[in-house]
């Protein structure tokens, strides 16, 4: 009975000065937003993130040219270490290894009637679409045999088609490719952006882009699928003993090459995305405090103002605990109402910005108004404290 008696009293304290309770409620509230809102956008890219790893596949190692070094310091010149031979050893001398794809990209430039397209290139064979996980959308992938006549057949990406050709079908169009003339003969899948846009390429045989595009005899990379996930540690074991012996390094020598797993810049977004997590959660924390300060200073004021009624309650029997209890529950009660607050702006800013994708976490609004109620009790303590030891004398005769 004393609890409900004592919610009443709060309610009534609050809704007798409304605008001083909503603009209190606010630091709170504005916190909660913040934190919960955070949490959608987290989640959010996190599917993402699981999205493009199951698209990109786990089992892929990305062997890269590794930097030259003047007088023992790296120079930003990546050296071309990687050979199209250095990718038929590792497939054939490595268990661990089941395919190893040559590519060499390059910036490209394509045209078609009216529209031009800037673009990324790359030479491959046709094992990266599926070792890459890329799935054919429309027309085909190119052949061995195109890539043994250095045919000038192309593979767009999603980007590339709908930049170029809109909504007329490309396979069978002809379009120029850094003024050269190529037939467009596949489609893939879009994949969706993440880091960077994997759709905005174009595909041709690795022959053609080395002998005909770029003049080159080297590679960009090379992608090496493992068995699977397990044989991480003997393919990377595989990879540098045969690359250092084909490319006959020294004991006193550095690897002239890099090896990462595929998912290595996917994994650097999601660092980042946390760490940005972080710092609003934490400017969401400054919030909560000011919040909490807002809270203790409407108490104090209401102690003041209630003097006399704290006297004429202690007069009539209410003992000290009786007043501190009245006073932490109005507190408690400020708390959860900008918890509210922040509960109802997060629903409508993720459904505004995020277009529903990120229903409000239930847990996390648990966890809200347990620190709403937590701060409520916090920033409520001293005033009631302060109430709950008045002389009784001293608070009757306050005017």
């Amino acid at each position: 009975m004393v609890a409900f008696e004592n919610l009443r009293i709060a309610l009534r304290s609050l809704s007798a000065n409304p605008l001083r309770s909503f603009l209190t409620l606010i630091g709170i509230a504005v916190g909660i937003t913040a934190v919960l809102h955070v949490v959608g956008l987290g989640r959010i890219t996190q599917e993402n993130i699981r999205d493009r790893l199951a698209s990109m596949g786990l089992d892929v190692l990305l062997v890269r040219p590794g930097y030259s070094l003047m007088h023992g310091v790296r120079s930003a010149d990546v050296v071309t270490s990687l050979t199209w031979d250095d990718a038929r050893q590792l497939e054939a001398e490595s268990q661990a290894i089941v395919a190893a794809v040559p590519t060499y990209s390059g910036a490209g430039s394509a045209e078609y009637r009216d529209v031009n397209w800037q673009t990324r290139v790359t030479g491959t064979t046709p094992d990266h679409f599926p070792v890459n996980n890329d799935r054919v959308a429309l027309g085909r992938a190119f052949s061995l045999r195109e890539v043994a006549q250095r045919a000038r057949v192309a593979v767009l990406g999603d980007t590339v088609r709908k930049e170029l050709f809109g909504d007329e079908d490309p396979i069978g169009r002809r379009f120029t490719l850094n003024g050269q003339r190529f037939t467009a003969v596949g489609v893939l899948e879009a994949k969706g952006e993440g880091w960077g846009n994997p759709d905005d390429q174009v595909w041709i045989p690795i022959t053609t882009a080395q002998q005909r595009l770029y003049g080159v005899d080297y590679l960009s990379s090379i992608l090496a699928q493992m068995r699977g996930e397990d044989d991480l540690d003997e393919a990377l074991f595989d990879i540098e003993t045969i690359l250092r012996r084909s490319h006959r390094l020294r004991e006193d020598q550095d690897n002239d090459f890099q090896v990462r797993r595929q998912d290595f810049f996917l994994a650097a977004t999601r660092d980042t995305t946390a760490e940005i997590g972080r710092f609003v959660v934490a400017i969401a924390a400054v919030s909560l405090l000011v919040g909490a300060l807002g809270i203790a200073n409407v108490m104090l004021v209401s102690v003041t103002e209630r003097t006399r009624e704290i006297g004429v309650r202690r007069a009539l029997g209410a003992t000290r605990l009786h007043i501190l209890g009245q006073f932490l529950t109005e507190a408690m009660v400020m708390g959860l109402a900008g918890g509210l607050l922040g509960v109802l702006l997060a629903a409508g800013l993720n459904e505004l910005v995020l277009a529903g994708r990120a229903p409000l976490a239930i847990d996390w609004v648990v966890y809200s108004f347990g620190i709403c109620a937590g701060i409520g009790v916090a920033a409520g303590m001293y005033p009631a404290t302060r109430a709950a030891f008045q002389d009784v004398v001293d608070a009757l005769r306050y005017e």
